[in-house]
């Protein structure tokens, strides 16, 4: 019996009890719209993220808010966000950075029922929205301050994602929505029209991004770097693989018509940084707008939103122009 205990202690010792075993990382994409997540999806199936030696298990979280939310919580090691929520989590104590970005930019639609004539016309119409915070919320906000519409003179409904929001109104539950460039195809398709092209405008904005806790950074800086790599890798294979990039994006989005995700395809190309260096000048802009109704906002610098360590020895490590043939 004394034998029979200590081989089986032995056992114990050499396998583990199960509250040591490793816990898995996850790394959250935030959106399942064509525009949204689409490099933590090729990341993931292109085994990009196992060629850096990183065992990260994909999740769906709705809204940079929730994701960012659950990383403060220690559900996740990373988290797709965008630069308002961000802004927001940090502001209120989260001790969160971007680490690295993948598109800088509004790339958003007001799109509409067709008997919508103008911009104007929108005042007093009911509104399918994302949750306050998100890029969606900022941009549509945005684009009625353009336009001398105040928020409160919209029928703002919460409705969620991309996908959830054109539903609405293509279902004729909601008059307009703010989208990305498939919903807008795929909104076309179905009637509605396109009342302001936000995309045109090329305002400077922080899009999607990469955050981690500054914890993480400390502690655990080699995985840090190598989601970093990563990332920019996937970005690489999304721009010189379209049709596996055009086949990930039809699992993610639970096989949307093939027109759409060529369009959404050629709108990603345009916008993904092939460095993946946030947009500092985006992340001003908008700390200057919420300035407007947070005292908070108005001392910060946009250094307290970025650690720009890991990209910076991207560049200097050549990486990207090397996968690009530029040297």
């Amino acid at each position: 019996m004394t034998k029979l205990v200590g081989m089986l202690l032995l056992v114990v010792a050499m396998v583990g009890s199960p509250g040591q075993a490793k816990a898995k990382t996850y790394i959250a994409y935030i959106s399942d719209s064509t525009s949204g997540s689409v490099i933590y999806w090729v990341a993931k199936e292109a085994g990009i993220f196992k060629k850096h030696g990183l065992d990260l298990e994909t999740i769906f979280i709705n809204g940079s808010v929730r994701g960012i939310q659950s990383l403060l919580a220690g559900d996740l090691g990373y988290s797709g966000a965008v630069g308002t929520a961000v802004i927001n989590a940090r502001l209120a104590g989260g001790d969160i950075a971007i680490i690295q970005s993948q598109m800088n930019t509004l790339p958003y639609f007001i799109i509409g029922n067709p008997n919508i004539k103008s911009a104007e016309e929108l005042r007093g119409r009911s509104a399918a929205v994302h949750i306050p915070g998100t890029s969606a919320d900022f941009a549509l906000r945005l684009a009625l301050m353009q336009v001398g519409i105040p928020y409160r003179d919209i029928k703002a409904v919460t409705v969620g994602g991309g996908p959830a929001r054109i539903a609405a109104v293509t279902t004729g539950q909601m008059d307009f929505t703010v989208v990305t460039e498939g919903e807008k195809i795929q909104g076309e398709k179905a009637g509605l029209k396109v009342i302001i092209d936000m995309a045109k405008l090329k305002v400077p904005f922080q899009f999607n991004c990469t955050v981690t806790t500054r914890r993480k950074v400390r502690e655990n800086p080699d995985e840090v770097r190598r989601v970093v790599w990563a990332l920019a890798e996937a970005g690489y294979f999304f721009k010189t693989h379209k049709q596996e990039s055009i086949k990930v994006m039809e699992k993610y989005t639970r096989g949307l018509a093939r027109p759409i995700l060529e369009g959404a395809y050629a709108a990603n190309l345009e916008l993904l940084v092939d460095d993946t260096y946030p947009t500092l000048e985006g992340l001003k802009r908008t700390l200057e707008v919420q300035a407007l109704s947070d005292p908070k906002a108005a001392k910060a610098r946009v250094d307290d939103f970025v650690d720009l360590h890991f990209v910076d020895e991207l560049k200097k490590a050549g990486f990207v122009d090397k996968l690009y043939g530029r040297r």
